[in-house]
């Protein structure tokens, strides 16, 4: 059995980005569903010829177009936002893409979906038709939420290729007579035919992965210190997983458990999530909600035994956590494992609010809590054992982890300076 079916890919999807900020999730499914029925119009009515997963790929790219807005505190107008500042959110939605998504290369359309069409002679992309398309249904969204006294009545006219592509605009009003994509977008049904195109396309379960990693790389727009702890925690938890000799299935879904444990996090306050002090008992209500609002995104779109995993990692054995107050003898032994790796990369992990801890602190911590019958016994005496080459094999992984950061933040900042050209 699958951990998440393809239709479900685009809901996780909806239901975290949606959280952060709900009117840049609706603008992207709009536009990605402009973007989709255009190309459904050249592939039934012409001889553009897409594959399916081109079609998907495609479609996914206008759904997270804007995936560098996320990181933009305080977004109240989105169609104001995409006037200004436009190669920031776009060079950053481009690298976030092309390095922490399956989308891959395909992420450089994200990156000039803003350029003016008058300038794509600057570039080089053969992807350039699909650029045209996107920045035309970006477009159209984009002007049909402005203010009427910020729309030029002849704007369509006066900037035809020029801002964007005339052919684009003429295969927009041939797929909206085809199809009545206006009409599909006011009576909501367009969300419907999203989820029937990804739903009759079996996504690989490496595509659906690389799409469940991705929404954890998102927290860092939140908070880069979780999503380093979340990436431990998957590490910690497998390798503990596979010392107690866990089956396949087991094993998997400790995986994905372990990987979308804290997506919650994404919703709380960065002055919470990020704080140097001790939090007071308002502000630790606040932080523990995450784990509820965990189980309100993966709910009904995961496996159920992954969803456990994820929504259990603070329970305790004696029934003193929370969000369930659950006991032993409700808790399975992959729900125990990702406990103690939960704990284990908080420990040894360092915070906005201290420092990593030492080895010798980290395993009193650990023995206490097990000799008070909190946590595993024997998972923790198994990670006691083994800890010298848990930890040393960990270090060289997350080095690569680490590298991906700076190669995105440094690719970032000298693309930034080279593209203030373009204006």
């Amino acid at each position: 059995m699958s951990v998440i079916s393809s239709k479900d890919v685009n809901e996780i999807i909806r239901k975290t980005l949606g959280i952060i900020n709900n009117k840049i999730m609706n603008h992207g499914e709009i536009t990605g569903y402009i973007l989709y029925k255009m190309m459904e119009y050249e592939y039934t009515y012409t001889e553009q010829n897409y594959t399916e997963q081109e079609l998907v790929d495609y479609t996914m790219l206008g759904i997270l177009h804007d995936i560098g807005l996320y990181k933009e505190e305080n977004i109240k107008n989105v169609s104001d936002f995409e006037t200004k500042n436009l190669w920031s959110h776009s060079i950053y939605g481009f690298l976030f893409l092309k390095y922490l998504s399956p989308i891959g290369d395909r992420a450089e359309i994200v990156l000039y979906h803003h350029l003016d069409y008058n300038r794509y002679g600057l570039i080089q992309s053969r992807y350039i038709h699909v650029i045209e398309l996107l920045n035309l249904a970006d477009k159209m969204d984009t002007v049909l939420h402005l203010k009427d006294e910020k729309i030029e009545p002849d704007y369509f006219v006066k900037y035809r290729d020029v801002k964007f592509s005339g052919a684009a605009l003429d295969l927009f009003h041939k797929a909206e007579k085809c199809y009545g994509i206006t009409e599909n977008l006011v009576n909501g049904s367009y969300h419907k035919e999203l989820d029937v195109l990804l739903a009759k396309r079996a996504f690989s379960e490496q595509y659906k992965r690389g799409f469940l990693e991705m929404l954890v790389y998102t927290i860092d727009f939140r908070s880069e210190h979780t999503v380093i702890h979340t990436l431990a925690t998957v590490y910690f938890a497998e390798q503990l997983g596979r010392l107690a000799r866990l089956s396949g299935k087991d094993m998997r879904d400790l995986h994905y458990g372990a990987l979308l444990h804290d997506l919650g996090k994404i919703a709380i306050p960065l002055n919470i999530l990020e704080s140097t002090g001790r939090l007071s008992d308002d502000e630790m209500k606040i932080m523990k909600a995450h784990v509820r609002i965990t189980e309100m995104i993966l709910e009904g779109v995961v496996d159920d035994d992954v969803l456990q995993i994820a929504v259990r990692h603070h329970e305790k054995l004696d029934g003193t956590g929370y969000h369930r107050g659950l006991s032993a003898k409700d808790l399975t032994l992959p729900q125990q494992i990702i406990a103690v790796a939960d704990i284990l990369s908080a420990l040894y992990g360092k915070r906005s609010y201290k420092e990593a801890f030492s080895k010798e602190k980290i395993l009193e911590i650990m023995n206490s809590d097990a000799d008070k019958g909190k946590i595993n016994r024997n998972v923790v005496t198994t990670l006691e054992k083994n800890y010298d080459n848990i930890i040393q094999a960990f270090e060289k992984e997350k080095e690569s982890t680490i590298g991906l950061y700076l190669k995105i933040k440094e690719q970032y900042a000298a693309m930034i300076e080279r593209f203030e050209r373009f204006g």
